[in-house]
């Protein structure tokens, strides 16, 4: 399983730990991700992949 290093808490957690939020806009879906420790939102995790 692929885990993220939180950027503000720098926990490491498993993708399915994150909670996700995922919105309709006139050009496709926005997706974030939250960290389930300190709450801090992250748009793109590939970049904080571990």
């Amino acid at each position: 399983m692929p885990k993220v290093l939180c950027p503000d808490c720098e926990r490491r957690i498993a993708m399915h730990e994150l909670e996700t939020n995922t919105v309709a806009q006139s050009s496709g879906f926005a997706t974030t991700y939250r960290c389930p420790f300190c709450r801090h939102e992250v748009e793109d995790v590939t970049e904080h992949l571990v």
